[in-house]
């Protein structure tokens, strides 16, 4: 679950490739959480408490908590042995503290149970560690022999998407076991990436502009001022048949949350171009139409039997789509000895 970016650099020296591994980082917040169970419960003794972080292989980065006594090896190695050892032993061993410290308290209540740990993926030094794969350790002791301690640790993935982790409770020394990972996503506005939308179209012929744009998603787009027949999707889709000519102006815009909005104009130039039925052909009982209009565009025939088409009822006989040439043929069957029908076309 180690999340790699390889830079190759290409360059050949010698007949050698080079090649450099750079380890993706992401800021965040990871949180241990969990329950020091009373053991064995003197409140006599003194208490003692270290959390500390590592990376999967154990390669020591920090205590993130270290209730007791200075750094000595005669107290640490008797108690608290595994930290100690991790950290690597004696007083010259790393004493990168980044949390909370105090000596010896007399209860693991307050502030060691429950304990509530926050460690921000960064090392002694303050740089951010690269993705991949941590532990979080925690050992506790009262002033009697070694304390217990998360054997094997508890595993996590740092990286883009947060997680959150549940363990198994340890009889008699951890419950409510936690680790939550939370990465810092720094929200970026929208900058639309595509152009202005197609500036012509034709009515009755099916249109469509995808628009684009970066920034951290998601992004919605809205588009007033679109073309009669027109519609754009929240993804930016511009889709629709046009149903009317004439200029149409608006403004497309990109929203995420994040100010500023993108916002971009666009004019879309809507024409019309004629369509008529040009000839007429009867084959037996079919009447076949045949004619013009806007290459790839919708049509439909409609039908009256009224003498006067002006002031007559039409209704549709059936549909189509010119060709990529702007022609159509269309098939109507007719009953001989019926009052003929007038016909036209509609586009679209």
């Amino acid at each position: 679950m180690k999340r790699l970016l390889t830079v190759i650099l290409a360059g050949i020296l010698g007949g050698v490739f080079a090649m450099t591994q750079v380890w993706a980082q992401t800021a965040g917040t990871a949180t241990l959480e969990t329950t020091l169970l009373n053991y064995p419960g003197d409140s006599t003794a003194e208490h003692w408490t270290v959390v500390w972080v590592t990376t999967e292989a154990g390669a020591f980065i920090k205590s993130l908590r270290k209730q007791g006594p200075a750094w000595t090896q005669t107290h640490w190695g008797s108690h608290c042995k595994v930290w100690n050892d991790a950290r690597g032993g004696s007083a010259s061993g790393s004493q990168a503290l980044d949390g909370y410290s105090s000596a010896t308290a007399t209860t693991y209540t307050g502030t060691n149970s429950p304990l509530i740990i926050r460690w921000n993926g960064r090392d002694a030094n303050n740089n951010l560690m690269a993705d991949g794969n941590y532990k979080f350790w925690v050992q506790y002791a009262e002033d009697a022999g070694q304390g217990p301690h998360t054997t094997n640790g508890m595993l996590w993935v740092k990286g883009p998407a947060g997680v959150t982790n549940n363990f198994a409770n340890v009889a008699s020394y951890f419950s409510n076991r936690k680790i939550t990972w939370v990465p810092s996503i720094t929200a970026v506005a929208p900058t639309i990436t595509s152009a202005a939308p197609t500036g012509t179209a034709t009515v009755g012929v099916p249109y469509s502009y995808t628009c684009t744009a970066n920034g951290t998603t998601p992004i919605t787009f809205t588009a007033p001022g679109l073309p009669t027949g027109l519609t754009m999707s929240s993804g930016g889709l511009i889709s629709g048949t046009p149903t009317a000519s004439g200029t149409f102006s608006g403004t497309i815009t990109a929203a995420n949350g994040t100010a500023p909005n993108a916002t971009q104009a666009f004019s879309i130039l809507v024409s019309v171009v004629p369509a008529s039925i040009a000839a007429t052909a009867l084959e037996g009982d079919k009447l076949i139409l045949s004619g013009t209009g806007p290459a790839n565009g919708a049509y439909t025939v409609m039908t009256s039997t009224a003498v006067d088409p002006a002031g007559a009822s039409w209704t549709p006989a059936g549909s189509g789509t010119f060709n990529a040439s702007g022609q159509f043929r269309f098939t109507n069957a007719i009953t001989p000895g019926v009052l003929q029908k007038f016909y036209r076309l509609r586009v679209p």
